[in-house]
């Protein structure tokens, strides 16, 4: 497979960090951007909700490299554990709604931006956004608790407001660049287990074909060969890969 320069998003989360060391491994190049304070090779401390940020570290990248891939992962998503905290929909804060969203729908509208005019300046380029299956079903509140109070619930909505959103974006920006060499897709991605709490576990696995989560990096191998020109007829396409939650009531 033809070297790939990767530039993600969101790198220090669970997909991100896992995505990134397995890729040092294979000696590939992955720059990294996200909000924490790091000094390593490659990494970016950047606000992506902020397009001066986005600007200026998309600009420092593309002058020594060339961006041939970007993975919009960046997203605000609270593990199933016990600081969840119930919430009551009619009382839900609008800060926190447009907070959650504005990473993945406006973070992922600036980055994809920017790293669009290396693309239209290389002539190629790929991007990858990354949803999940609750960007296609809404989440079930008695996965996260045994004791669901009438008109209260656990998981953040917005979070499937915001994977639906990277759907639309998928094929609208695909079907916007039909005419070129620049690939848009989309992954649709089942539940990581992260030490979640058993009954949580129980749960989520009796509701999916494989009876079981995504193991962390278990993504990895799949999201590095449709990073590559071997994967070259699925833009605009969604790719499942969900353990079978969504082929199965």
């Amino acid at each position: 497979m033809k070297k790939k320069n990767i530039l993600i998003t969101g790198s220090e989360g669970l997909i991100g960090k896992s995505f990134r060391k397995f890729m040092e491994k294979k000696s590939k190049n992955i720059f990294c951007i996200d909000l924490k304070n790091i000094k390593r090779k490659n990494y970016f401390k950047c606000d992506i909700t902020n397009e001066n940020q986005v600007k200026k570290v998309i600009e420092s990248i593309s002058k020594k490299n060339k961006i041939d891939v970007l993975i919009n992962n960046a997203s605000v998503n609270p593990n199933a554990d016990s600081k969840m905290k119930t919430f009551k929909f009619t009382d839900y804060s609008l800060e926190k709604w447009k907070k959650n969203i504005e990473v993945d729908i406006v973070g992922s509208f600036l980055v994809s931006k920017y790293a669009l005019r290396v693309f239209q300046k290389q002539n190629y380029g790929k991007i990858i956004n990354i949803s999940s299956i609750y960007g296609l079903v809404g989440p079930d509140q008695n996965l996260y608790t045994s004791k669901t109070k009438k008109y209260y619930g656990y998981k953040n909505l917005e979070y499937s407001v915001a994977k639906a959103g990277l759907i639309g974006f998928t094929k609208a920006l695909a079907s916007f660049y039909k005419s070129s060499k620049i690939e848009i897709i989309c992954f649709i991605l089942g539940g990581i287990e992260n030490k979640p709490p058993k009954k949580f576990k129980q749960k989520y696995n009796s509701k999916n074909i494989s009876q079981r989560m995504a193991k962390v990096g278990e993504y990895n191998e799949i999201i590095n060969f449709y990073c590559s020109d071997k994967a070259s007829y699925v833009s605009g396409s969604c790719v499942y890969v969900d353990g079978g939650a969504l082929s199965i009531l």
